[in-house]
């Protein structure tokens, strides 16, 4: 699945980057980001369906997708009352770590630095970005680890796969400078897809993670662009 995702997103990210170059769009902007995310969602949901749906090898259903209701909605405020402390966790991680290496992963999202930009970090990365990393990485592969070898390992696994998918795109200018990074990025990143894991264990349905992850991010979006706009002196 996560093969055959790759190449799907590229093609079509390519075919979409080309236009939008020839039209003066920055593709390191916010509006590409959100278009990229778009993308990367249709894959996922495309390829979920054509090869474990329809193959019978899973349902919507067993994979926690659920239509929305007051008890999704009540599934989603759980998932988002577990964000501040898990990004109190993730916090302390990643400080000590930096301070250890002496190195700081750059955000894929980077502040905006206007409103119009900073809702399209926040589309992107609070609401595009949890519904397709939620899709694959809890409803599809942790329902599947689940299924051949148990709830824990399943959380476990899921979290660590998880935690070195994002890492995938670190860049760095030397080799001792992007294994730091790497390593910090993917340490980080372990406290928040174990939870995520969890939350999708525990409470059988994807609104619980798809809330826990949509408030992880959307805060810490926030706080960045706080941060960007007024640097400590």
């Amino acid at each position: 699945m996560f093969i055959a995702c790759i190449p799907t997103a590229a093609v079509l990210l390519v075919l979409l980057g080309v236009p939008l170059e020839l039209a003066g769009i920055d593709l390191d902007g916010p509006l590409v980001a959100v278009v990229g995310l778009l993308v990367q969602v249709a894959v996922y949901i495309l390829l979920i369906r054509l090869l474990v749906v329809d193959t019978g090898a899973l349902s919507w259903h067993q994979m926690g997708v659920r239509p929305a209701s007051s008890e999704a909605l009540r599934s989603f405020g759980i998932g988002v009352a577990w964000a501040l402390p898990i990004i109190f966790l993730t916090g302390l991680l990643a400080n000590f770590l930096v301070s250890l290496f002496g190195v700081s992963p750059e955000s894929p999202l980077p502040p905006a630095g206007d409103p119009g930009g900073v809702v399209l970090n926040l589309i992107a990365g609070a609401v595009l970005a949890p519904i397709g990393e939620e899709l694959f990485f809890r409803g599809f592969l942790t329902t599947a680890w689940v299924v051949s070898f148990g709830a824990t390992r399943a959380v476990i696994l899921g979290g660590l796969v998880f935690a070195f998918v994002h890492i995938l795109g670190i860049q760095a200018t030397t080799f001792e400078q992007g294994v730091p990074m790497a390593l910090i990025g993917f340490a980080a990143r372990v406290p928040i897809g174990l939870a995520l894991g969890w939350l999708f264990v525990r409470k059988g349905t994807i609104w619980a993670p798809l809330g826990l992850h949509a408030a992880f991010n959307g805060i810490l979006l926030v706080f960045a662009e706080v941060y960007a706009q007024n640097p400590p002196i």
